[in-house]
């Protein structure tokens, strides 16, 4: 009961946040995009998949990760569909794909405006991160717990769809209620 989990805090790695008028430089951890759909009912849920509540009223938007250094911290790079598809282009046509140790400028116009990016130098010997640890600190975000010791990446991705069904469910009741309650109280 007096004890500390001493792993909880090391479970959330920084999230590169690139807001208007900004930039910043990445060192990538990864060797490809940790992908995700999402749908926004005041903040940014996971979607579950097929037979999702949430997909029959809301439109869905897939986002993309990276692990990457930036400031000399492990962090996260989450990037929108227009965005990652810049990124990987340039990195695919330049500079044989994203893989580890590429050293990325990324910029934003506005807020409004597309993370643009573009790769400056390559370090050598620098790790990946794995798949599975990259979803274990992303699903991190989203309050989803880190994976058993003996999951793979695909029994990890079905027990948090099973977690994400239930969720989303919830929400999809909470969400019908509170539109009735809307229409009914005029």
């Amino acid at each position: 009961m007096f004890a500390a989990d001493r792993c909880s805090g090391s479970a959330r790695w920084p999230l590169v946040r690139m807001r208007g008028d900004s930039r910043t430089q990445i060192v990538l951890l990864s060797s490809r995009f940790f992908e995700l759909t999402t749908h926004w009912v005041g903040h940014t849920v996971v979607c579950s998949g097929d037979d999702c509540a949430l997909c029959e009223t809301l439109p869905s938007r897939g986002l993309f990760y990276l692990a990457c250094l930036c400031d000399s911290r492990v962090s996260i790079f989450e990037l929108g569909g227009l965005s990652a598809s810049n990124l990987e282009q340039h990195c695919k046509l330049l500079h044989g794909g994203i893989r580890p140790g590429l050293v990325i400028d990324v910029w934003r116009r506005g807020s409004k405006h597309p993370i643009r990016s573009e790769v400056v130098a390559s370090r050598d010997g620098v790790d990946a991160v794995t798949v599975l640890d990259l979803a274990q600190h992303v699903l991190a975000l989203y309050k989803f717990p880190p994976p058993n010791v003996a999951d793979t990446i695909a029994t990890y991705e079905r027990r948090c769809q099973t977690m994400a069904t239930v969720r989303n469910q919830q929400t999809a009741v909470r969400l019908r209620a509170s539109s009735n309650g809307c229409v009914a109280g005029r």
